[in-house]
């Protein structure tokens, strides 16, 4: 039998505690920092991840979410997800397709979001995912410690050329995963002389493909998460809850894990938590100048560290 639970989100994640990727198929190393500033001096020590340039994951102050589903599984929902079968395997926590108001909340750090839900019927619970919108609003301005860096300009339509700053922020716009398709840098950042704080340009991002080269709906891993040892899965939805298969159709993603060690759920279990945090959530990338500095080149969503513990 189903009853109501008192449903947890929690922000309060404490550094280190986690080291997975969000969308973590393919990993990236935490920015190097320097007294709560990114050291610009050792941006060079990151790996490359194509020609010259680097990608790290730096702290943001804020992002929201919004939640459509939250599911358990008793198997793998890949086939369910893909449309290849009709069986659902998944009980659903909250789920606006059976009348649940869409969940938005902000991400920083102190915070903490709770609601009642529906706990599954007890067993023994494999998988589990969220369904959460395309589109992210993020509020970041990174620091660094040196005078390097190059963001675009207030209208997105070029370089911050001659100066240098420490301060990049998002642009003040929305940015996707196909812009990168056509070419259309500027927009992802802007730089400013100065610290903005507490003021944030409203930029968000939105994840229309899974690739910055071409349309890709799904990304499944065959590599375990560091910190948990889960298999991720991300796909991208459409209107209709089905996979997308244009830029212009996505409108949510699904994050799921299937876990290294099921999940008991028992007549005790009374809360469920799912912990995200904004230490590491700005996926950044940098390309040297060729003199010195450096340009940021993009801000994407990054490793929200996220994580589920039930009691």
């Amino acid at each position: 039998m189903q009853k109501k639970l008192f449903f947890i989100i929690s922000l309060l994640i404490f550094s280190g505690m986690f080291s997975g990727n969000l969308f973590a198929i393919n990993g990236y190393e935490n920015c190097p920092m320097v007294d709560g500033k990114i050291d610009a001096s050792e941006l060079v020590n990151i790996v490359p991840y194509s020609g010259t340039s680097r990608t790290c994951d730096a702290p943001v102050s804020n992002f929201i979410l919004t939640i459509n589903k939250l599911a358990l599984c008793t198997s793998d929902p890949n086939d369910y997800i893909l449309g290849n079968s009709t069986a659902d395997p998944c009980y659903y926590l909250w789920n606006t397709a059976e009348g649940n108001e869409a969940i938005s909340f902000g991400v920083e750090k102190g915070n903490e979001y709770s609601f009642p839900a529906t706990l599954p019927p007890s067993g023994t619970y494999t998988a589990g995912y969220a369904e959460i919108s395309a589109t992210i609003p993020i509020y970041v301005e990174l620091e660094f410690d040196e005078e390097l860096m190059f963001g675009g300009n207030s209208a997105g339509t070029g370089w911050s050329i001659p100066s240098p700053s420490k301060f990049i922020g998002g642009g003040d716009r929305n940015m996707s995963m196909q812009d990168f398709l056509t070419g259309n840098l500027f927009g992802f950042t802007e730089a400013f002389s100065e610290s903005q704080q507490p003021s944030f340009n409203n930029y968000s991002f939105t994840y229309n493909s899974l690739s910055t080269t071409e349309f890709l709906n799904t990304l499944v891993s065959n590599t375990a998460l560091s910190h948990n040892g889960n298999y991720r899965s991300v796909f991208l939805l459409n209107d209709s809850g089905r996979l997308a298969s244009t830029y212009s159709d996505v409108s949510s993603l699904i994050i799921k894990d299937e876990f290294s060690t099921p999940i008991t759920i028992t007549d005790q279990t009374s809360t469920v938590t799912y912990k995200y945090s904004p230490d590491y959530a700005a996926r950044i990338t940098v390309v040297p100048t060729g003199l010195g500095g450096w340009f940021v080149t993009s801000i994407l969503f990054g490793d929200t560290q996220f994580a589920m513990e039930f009691e």
